[in-house]
């Protein structure tokens, strides 16, 4: 078993440590969490916690660029109010 930092969800409930077993040559890891079978796999967990700290960052970077470019789509969006005949 190693410990691993899983951040799959470092977004919702935050990254965290699990002692797993890491297969495939180092692309899975495998682990049990109140007793049912979990998987992470590829980045979506790291073997030092600095690696696991970076991608918490390199997400949430993303998430707030993913939510200015929709605030950015929101704000030019028009409205108008069609007859109701005219669905054209």
């Amino acid at each position: 078993m190693t410990t691993v930092y899983v951040t799959k969800y470092a977004l919702t409930s935050g990254p965290f440590s699990v002692d797993a077993e890491v297969t495939h040559t180092g692309s899975m890891a495998y682990y049990r969490l109140g007793g049912y079978p979990q998987y992470a796999h590829g980045k979506d967990f790291h073997l030092t916690q600095e690696d696991a700290l970076a991608d918490c960052e390199r997400r949430r970077k993303a998430k707030i660029a993913s939510i200015e470019k929709q605030k950015v789509k929101l704000g030019k969006m028009t409205f108008t109010i069609q007859e109701e005949g005219d669905k054209s």
